[in-house]
């Protein structure tokens, strides 16, 4: 049986490797033209600077003053939004996170709520 197998295999394999050597060749398809080259042309001659033309000086006036920059003060951190429960306690715990909806971060749930005074309130 081994012999038979070894006999098999060496008679496939010079087909097998002939079969991977192209019969044709590989410039049959291709065109068979040539491109012509580029004419040489002569290197273009540096262009002449031109002569910078300045603007003609205007009248300066000079920069008024009004003092040292103003100090601004910085705004005061806004207060969030109240969050009510339905009977109108407020909620800790609770953020307004767009219109009409609030989270609750002890429970992770989004609720619909409702403005309410100055804050917003959970609907029932």
């Amino acid at each position: 049986m081994k012999t038979l197998s070894v006999w098999v295999l060496s008679a496939l394999l010079p087909l097998s490797a002939q079969a991977q050597v192209p019969t044709t060749s590989p410039t049959t398809t291709r065109s068979a033209t040539t491109v012509a080259p580029a004419p040489v042309t002569p290197p273009p001659q540096p262009a002449r600077p031109q002569p910078q033309v300045l603007p003609s000086p205007q009248p300066t006036q000079p920069i008024k003053s009004t003092g040292p920059a103003q100090v601004v003060p910085t705004p005061a951190p806004k207060l969030p939004d109240k969050v009510y429960d339905r009977n109108g306690r407020i909620v800790p715990g609770v953020k307004p996170v767009g219109p009409n909806r609030v989270f609750d971060s002890r429970t992770g749930r989004y609720y619909d709520s409702v403005p309410a005074g100055s804050g917003q309130q959970v609907k029932p």
